[in-house]
């Protein structure tokens, strides 16, 4: 008996013949499809710049939990080290959660996420690791944290200055299902009674200026002279610190080089070494600022490949080794099918964003192309025509605009825009438009050291490309920011979509399109 809502079919033959011309008419042409109208929604009052992934999952994970509320959250507070520091906190303040957010991220695990609650807390969901697990996470980031924040002075305390404690779901979520605040802060007061009787008096993390003096500055402390020196120790001798006096000493020696040539530090995209047959790949979702709407619209894909088990991941366009190698076509299949089942994803949570998928010229220049286009045949056509972009990166500088159109004319029945990266500092804009390309992307995780510069003159290279781009009929969207200033100057600078790590965290999964008006990222009046 056929499901409800599907054909039977006449057998094989009609399951088969679907796909099959679907990828026809992907590679041959086929009739435009209507745009249809996305309506975003309302725009929501906030304090914060857009909502943010945590946010997002706790929602997911009260639909989901249906009242049940197994789940613990797991917090991470700094109301020691807070108290500790005293007046200094406020000055130091944001470096000090910066440094937090790093030790997290570091310990948090794929698919779990975390929410910064008030000016010292941290509240930490853990979707996808069990329990015991996460509680062992917990701790080592706090312990982590302890030791990062404090150094040696932390080792041996009795009272930790970063604290790991734990609280239902149910206890956590007030009536309106937003987060109690003060519930979050009981359960910290709760693990602090518990160790304030367990230890000792917490010392102060740094001295007054009074209680111990610099050795110069204690009055009978006196800097010996060299006969004197030399009295006290017979076999003490001054340390040669001129570079020719010490060349006499020792002929041999050589001054030590304070920096190293660019190419040395980092040698590029095509240093990615080969990938292993046991590589691990996975995909994570980049929430995406447009220009149009002025809303966080899109949801990008970002592959990552770890090599081996504990070693950081290969993210993006670092995933891919260098030009000709066989395993690019093989991580752009993985990356094709997992954008079919984020797509998929969306259309089941009705979300209307639409769906950045990069894949490389190293297939999609070769008779691979087709292999790795098949698994969007599952996607229905006006979905596709409405909300996919394909971002075409790895071309070859030297390329002629002639097979660039080639490829760019094949993927035009397949997706809603084909988008093409270039390098920041000679982007070949003439190339992109006289290859039938509607827009360029510039992904800032690319940048080689001769273009990593402060934020004014990175934006006001940015601002360059996107001027010569608009004479040539290119938008133009930057791809990996990770600083605030970059954030807001892409923002307010009319670039058509923006992304990276200062915007929002990486998604497991396409999520909804989020009102994020550019009135929000404009600094405020002084």
């Amino acid at each position: 008996m056929a499901k409800k809502g599907k054909s039977s079919g006449n057998g094989l033959m009609t399951a088969l013949a679907r796909p099959l011309a679907a990828i026809g008419r992907l590679m041959g042409g086929g009739k435009p499809v209507e745009e249809e109208e996305i309506v975003l929604p309302a725009e929501v009052s906030s304090s914060s710049l857009v909502d943010d992934s945590f946010t997002m999952a706790l929602e997911s994970l009260l639909a989901e939990d249906d009242g049940h509320f197994q789940t613990k959250l797991h917090l991470i507070s700094l109301v020691e080290f807070h108290e500790a520091v005293g007046d200094k906190w406020a000055r130091i303040a944001e470096k000090v959660m910066l440094i937090a957010e790093g030790v997290i991220n570091l310990h948090l695990g794929a698919g779990n996420v975390y929410g910064r609650k008030g000016s010292d807390l941290f509240v930490l969901l853990f979707r996808n690791t069990p329990a015991p697990e996460a509680r062992r996470r917990a701790v080592r980031i706090a312990q982590e944290l302890g030791t990062r924040l404090v150094g040696s002075q932390f080792t041996g305390h009795d009272r930790p200055l970063a604290l790991a404690a734990e609280i239902s779901l149910a206890d956590a979520v007030a009536g309106d299902g937003q987060l109690d605040l003060e519930a979050l802060a009981a359960a910290v007061t709760e693990t602090r009674a518990v160790i304030a009787e367990q230890a000792s008096p917490r010392a102060p993390i740094a001295p007054p200026d009074d209680a111990a003096p610099r050795r110069d500055k204690e009055p009978q402390w006196a800097a010996m002279n060299a006969a004197e020196r030399a009295k006290v120790d017979p076999n003490w001798k001054a340390a040669v610190v001129d570079g020719a006096a010490r060349t006499k000493a020792d002929p041999n020696w050589q001054p030590v080089a304070t920096e190293r040539p660019p190419a040395e530090i980092d040698p590029g995209l095509e240093a990615t070494p080969p990938m292993p047959g046991d590589a691990a790949l996975s995909m994570v979702w980049r929430p995406t600022w447009m220009d149009e709407g002025e809303v966080i619209g899109a949801y990008r894909a970002q592959v990552l490949r770890v090599d081996q088990p504990g070693q950081p991941a290969y993210e993006g366009s670092r995933a891919y080794p260098g030009p000709g190698d066989e395993s690019i076509p093989l991580i752009d299949r993985f990356t094709a099918g997992a954008a079919v089942r984020g797509i998929k994803a969306a259309m089941a949570d009705g979300s209307p964003a639409r769906i950045i998928v990069p894949l490389h010229w190293g297939s999609l220049g070769t008779t691979a192309r087709m292999s790795v286009l098949a698994p969007f045949a599952d996607i229905p056509e006006a979905v596709r025509a409405r909300g996919l972009i394909i971002d075409v990166f790895g071309v070859p500088a030297t390329l002629s605009p002639v097979p660039l159109a080639e490829a760019i004319a094949a993927l035009g029945p397949l997706c809603r825009e084909v988008m093409v990266r270039v390098p920041l500092s000679n982007p070949a804009l003439a190339r992109a438009a006289s290859a039938g390309a509607r827009s360029v992307s510039i992904d800032l995780a690319e940048l080689p050291n001769a273009d990593k510069t402060d934020d004014d003159h990175l934006l006001a290279a940015l601002l360059r490309v996107r001027s010569e781009a608009l004479g040539a009929g290119l938008g133009v969207s930057v791809w990996g920011v990770r600083r605030r200033k970059v954030v807001v100057g892409t923002v307010l600078g009319g670039f058509a979509m923006m992304n990276g790590p200062g915007l929002m965290k990486d998604l497991p999964k396409p999520a909804k399109v989020l009102p994020a008006p550019r009135s929000r990222f404009a600094p405020a009046p002084s």
